[in-house]
């Protein structure tokens, strides 16, 4: 339901005369790569909290969101072999997760745009299908804020997700959308724990490709699979943090990295049966520790004498 309005709000802007845009030879150019660098880190621990701290949606209410099963990547208005090259990269992370990445011809739940204007594109899709952006159901509305940042910030990336609550034993939303009937909820909860989990239900991400000059495909392929599968807040303040997320400010991020492998890695195999957003995150947080000091016992053992 609102994917299928979605894209056709997004097909209408994208037909407005607007052609397809090349990401042009310089995005397809070998990453950088720079020699290792020895900082003086804080404790592992509090460097992850801190972290999930800072990415976290403002919207305490809103529970710790994932993709359940099923993705299908969608790029929209770029050509040919970039558009593929970006959706094939973004499948793959989506396999290395654990989910299922859809053939092609499959209804698209992940929709990336190649736009030359951001704000404006975003702000017609938004005014085109409001109720998509926020469907006002319980545990589904972000802030009016939140919206508007997402309409007008400069970033040259942008993304928004939907996500919604799931009976853990039917599958079935779990929230009631305005005009229909309260969802029938077989999911039992305890003082502490509940079978309700949050999926996300679809993301929206929007390349900006006036202010992407000097990246290539692989790092903006890397960025947009970090932000399509975690809800991480548009005004969170990533520099000091060895992540793609930090790419507007530091142009040698050549991908993904180990801290964001350890952190996605985290996020889909925590068990988020807890009541509450902290207790979740908390989760999160001692998986994440935990392999990244796999990681580094590994690059330890296989390091030369």
């Amino acid at each position: 339901m609102f994917t299928a309005a979605l894209m056709a709000g997004a097909m209408m802007l994208s037909a407005s005369g607007q052609a397809p845009v090349s990401l042009g030879q310089a995005l397809d150019d070998p990453a950088t790569v720079i020699d290792d660098v020895e900082v003086t880190a804080h404790p592992l621990r509090s460097q992850v909290t801190s972290f999930l701290d800072e990415i976290s949606l403002p919207e305490v209410s809103l529970k710790v969101a994932r993709w359940q099963d099923q993705v299908c990547v969608g790029v929209v208005n770029i050509r040919g072999q970039s558009a593929q090259l970006i959706a094939d990269r973004v499948s793959q992370v989506a396999v290395n997760l654990g989910l299922n990445a859809g053939e092609p011809g499959c209804r698209p739940n992940i929709m990336i745009f190649g736009v030359p204007d951001g704000a404006a594109f975003a702000a017609g899709m938004v005014e085109l299908r409001p109720r998509v952006f926020n469907p006002g159901g319980q545990g589904m509305v972000r802030t009016q804020r939140s919206l508007e940042r997402f309409k007008t910030t400069d970033a040259a990336i942008r993304w928004w997700h939907v996500a919604e609550p799931v009976d853990g034993r039917s599958g079935r939303r779990a929230s009631r959308l305005p005009g229909e009937d309260a969802p029938q909820v077989s999911g039992r909860a305890s003082r502490l724990t509940t079978e309700i989990r949050n999926d996300l239900a679809f993301a929206v991400i929007i390349l900006d490709l006036s202010k992407l000059e000097g990246l290539n495909l692989r790092q903006i392929s890397d960025f947009t699979a970090m932000v399509a599968f975690s809800q991480i807040d548009l005004d969170a303040d990533f520099a000091g943090y060895d992540s793609i997320l930090s790419l507007m400010e530091n142009s040698t991020v050549a991908g993904l990295t180990e801290w964001d492998q350890a952190y996605l890695q985290a996020l889909y195999t925590a068990r988020l049966s807890q009541l509450h957003k902290g207790q979740q995150q908390g989760e999160i947080a001692r998986l994440m520790a935990q392999r990244r000091r796999e990681q580094s016992e590994a690059e330890a053992a296989s390091a030369p004498d």
